[in-house]
């Protein structure tokens, strides 16, 4: 009994697999397997043990001839009608009919499909769209199972190259100093730029003069034209009554350069005024022979004798209520200005 119960199943299994030998490539088929599940789609490829069935979302699925209970063509009536506005786009020649979606899929989802029938007879096949003699045969797009997936090839963001910078300048030398000195009795031509006055300046004020000539050694220059030299006043006498000259004394000690101030030493500069005697004995003499022409003519020869006593007396008193003459030295005089100690300056070569 065993055996006849395998004969009859292996005699189901080949009337199975010859059946579905009898569908054409492209025909819209429901699979029934025996396990109860159902694939609906188009039949693209029959091989020798198995059913490749195009679902309606365009992925494959394999079918075991084995597995088949039942193999069913779906009815024309389930495919809706073409109208003139929408018509059905024949595939070109050059793309297989896998590419296209199944309109009878579309047709299975809005209708629910025919109830199924006890005859395994397919029913008359739907005509598959047309295609030239020359269409390729379907290809399996189904994932193979075999082979492992091709690895994505990575794509390589290409980016524009940048040129280089361009090379940072050279440092700037290093300076280079020099130490150079100007020897004590050196002689400075200047020019005063502050006004001074026997009886106006007072010790201790700020005098400044400016360097007519520049100042060089081994053709570097030291101190340039126009620099400013520094100093104050040391001694200050206003003229006297008959006795005592006016005086005015200075003397300078820094000077002014481009790299700061530099300190000097020089000798002190003395400007006193001159003698009043010969205008002194000059007043006495015109007040003696003044006063004696008048005593003359007034009183004869003692009266010249008295009048000459009388205005030389007058001449004196002249002499003694008089100041002598002041020392004034205003802006822009010229002095020389000797220097007492060497002067030493650094000064930039390169």
């Amino acid at each position: 009994m065993k055996h006849l119960i395998m004969v009859l199943a292996l005699t189901a299994g080949v009337a199975s697999c010859a059946r579905t030998e009898t569908y054409p490539l492209g025909t819209d088929v429901t699979v029934q397997r025996n396990d109860g599940t159902t694939v609906s789609g188009r039949l693209v490829e029959v091989k020798s043990d198995r059913l490749v069935v195009q679902r309606r979302d365009g992925g494959n699925t394999e079918v075991l001839k084995s597995q088949i209970t039942s193999l069913k063509a779906m009815t024309a009536a389930a495919e809706p009608a073409p109208t003139a506005e929408a018509k059905p786009a024949e595939a070109p020649a050059s793309s297989p009919p896998v590419a296209q979606a199944p309109p009878p899929a579309v047709a299975e989802a809005t209708h629910p499909p025919p109830a199924a029938t006890t005859s395994l007879a397919p029913s008359k096949p739907r005509p598959g769209p047309k295609a030239s003699s020359s269409s390729p045969r379907p290809v399996d797009t189904a994932p193979s199972h075999d082979a492992p997936a091709a690895a994505p090839v990575a794509t390589a963001e290409v980016k524009e190259a940048t040129p280089p910078p361009p090379p940072l300048p050279p440092p700037p030398p290093e300076p280079e100093y020099r130490e150079l000195t100007i020897h004590a009795g050196t002689t400075l031509s200047a020019t005063l730029a502050t006004s001074l006055a026997s009886d106006t300046s007072k010790v201790e004020d700020v005098v400044r003069a400016t360097l007519k000539s520049a100042v060089s050694i081994d053709g570097i220059e030291l101190v340039p034209t126009g620099a400013t030299i520094i100093g104050h006043v040391t001694k200050a006498e206003q003229a006297a009554k008959v006795k005592g000259r006016a005086l005015i004394a200075f003397r300078f000690n820094s000077v002014e350069l481009p790299s700061g101030p530099e300190h000097m030493s020089t000798e002190t500069i003395t400007r006193e005024a001159s003698s009043t005697k010969g205008k002194d004995a000059t007043k006495i003499g015109i007040g003696a022979g003044a006063g004696a022409i008048i005593g003359g003519i007034v009183g004869g020869g003692s009266g010249a004798a008295t009048g000459a006593a009388i205005g030389g007396g007058a001449g004196t008193a002249t002499v003694l209520a008089t100041r002598g003459d002041e020392v004034s030295l205003p802006a822009g005089t010229p002095v020389t200005v000797t220097l007492t100690a060497p002067l030493t300056i650094r000064v930039q070569v390169k």
